[in-house]
């Protein structure tokens, strides 16, 4: 009898810490990029490649993500991975193309991108 008490006292504890941790969340909580808490409807850039990605049914994978990169907020646009062509580009606030991987001829113009890109947060894709 004692078991079935503890394991039940046991059980509701750890339902309940659990349930504690996954409500600590602050929905209140507001989070300004590039001056805007909407970058994907508010950068025209990102709209725009927000809007090329749903209209093209590729079949590989296409993202806009955000890193922050030598101390900046940054966007890396992947549109159709599997083009052999298709070029993965990254955009300063500005909407600047700060970064270019890919292409026919192979570009790498921040050949420490990888390496120095912390922060992820993948605002849309497929």
């Amino acid at each position: 009898m004692f078991k079935n008490i503890y394991f039940t006292v046991l059980i509701a504890f750890l339902t309940l810490v659990s349930c504690e941790e996954n409500d600590n969340t602050n929905n209140d909580e507001v989070i300004i990029v590039c001056n805007t808490q909407e970058p994907l409807q508010d950068l025209g850039f990102l709209k725009d490649a927000k809007n090329t990605i749903d209209a093209i049914d590729c079949g590989g994978r296409s993202s806009i993500t955000q890193f922050t990169y030598n101390s900046e907020t940054v966007f890396e646009v992947i549109i159709c991975d599997q083009i052999s062509d298709g070029q993965t580009l990254v955009y300063n606030c500005a909407g600047e193309t700060i970064c270019t991987f890919g292409g026919i001829v192979g570009a790498n113009t921040c050949v420490d991108f990888e390496k120095l890109r912390t922060d992820k947060i993948i605002l849309y894709g497929n």
